[in-house]
């Protein structure tokens, strides 16, 4: 699905496009999970997929100092592990988990905001 993009911030990492096996941020293609922020990006993230993501994927993220982290799991919501999410909440940083197409959309729409925040995306069926 392609993404609408006005891009305030030029230097920003967005998110321009996504489908079940691909990421464009900006105009790199990337085919791995990602975490992304405006001004950083980890390619070939967690390659065992979405069902081996627990808290000690986190520290990295958290040292990034997001005031929220986003969850995308993948072609369909699918809840983290319990203590994925009392490990974030224990940090104080909202914490939202929905599907990646709708975790790249609010990506984007936050960056756009000039919100400090990260997402943990999975490509669908990794």
């Amino acid at each position: 699905m392609k993404i609408e993009l006005d891009i305030a911030d030029t230097n920003a990492l967005k998110i321009k496009s996504y489908s079940d096996n691909s990421f464009t941020v900006n105009d790199d293609i990337i085919e791995t999970n990602i975490i992304i922020s405006r001004e950083r990006m980890i390619d070939h993230w967690l390659s065992d997929g979405y069902s081996h993501f627990a808290t000690q994927h986190l520290d990295e993220i958290i040292s990034w100092q997001p005031e929220i982290i986003i969850l995308g799991t993948g072609s369909s919501l699918t809840l983290p592990a319990q203590d994925v999410t009392a490990y974030v909440n224990a940090h104080q940083i909202g914490f939202e988990i929905m599907d990646t197409g709708a975790a790249c959309r609010s990506y984007n729409l936050l960056v756009d905001e000039g919100r400090n925040v990260v997402a943990c995306l999975f490509l669908s069926g990794s």
